[in-house]
């Protein structure tokens, strides 16, 4: 469906756009890559000025590997990999005190983020803290903050999923599911 509408906008702006305007993008296009052909100039001759003053390309975070080629140096790689490590999940449970809810449309609702208090309460929509909650709406608690526990395990376990991938790639603690 986002397909088509996507489809339908590009003709719109398709149709809308002039040949003149069309002109305009391939210069701009065109000065945006003669700005990188010069910045690509500029730091081959950064590199050859720096080899010509004696320093190597290992010093300037190069390495030539087996076929001759020059690499990124392994520290550099390493520091990529460490970039990409997740965070280490922690299964927190849910406390029925400390939780927030709202009422939307005649139904109870679990305030999910503290994020959402905010947009909620300039709608008009109280938040409330368990204690306060209406009488008429108790019932539904315990159903709710059962959906989030088991919404909360679901999403432990696909981040345990993610961090055991990469513990066993780094030699890291394994987790278990819950």
């Amino acid at each position: 469906m986002s397909l088509l509408l996507d489809k339908r906008e590009l003709k719109k702006a398709a149709k809308e756009l002039s040949v003149l305007k069309l002109q305009e993008v391939i210069d701009v296009l065109k000065s945006v890559l003669d700005e990188r052909q010069k910045e690509s100039e500029v730091l081959e001759k950064v590199r050859e000025f720096a080899r010509a003053q004696g320093f190597t390309l290992e010093q300037l975070g190069y390495k030539l590997n087996a076929e001759g080629t020059v690499v990124l140096n392994q520290e550099e790689e390493v520091q990529q990999d460490d970039a990409k490590r997740p965070v280490k999940p922690k299964f927190k449970t849910i406390n029925k005190e400390s939780q927030f809810f709202y009422v939307e449309n005649g139904q109870l609702q679990l305030l999910k983020t503290h994020t959402m208090k905010k947009a909620l309460n300039d709608k008009g929509i109280d938040v409330v803290p368990f204690s306060k909650v209406e009488k008429k709406y108790v019932k539904q608690i315990d159903a709710l903050l059962t959906e989030a526990g088991s919404q909360a395990l679901l999403n432990y376990n696909a981040k345990v999923d993610v961090w055991n991938e990469w513990a066993a790639a780094h030699h890291e603690e394994i987790l278990n599911k819950r």
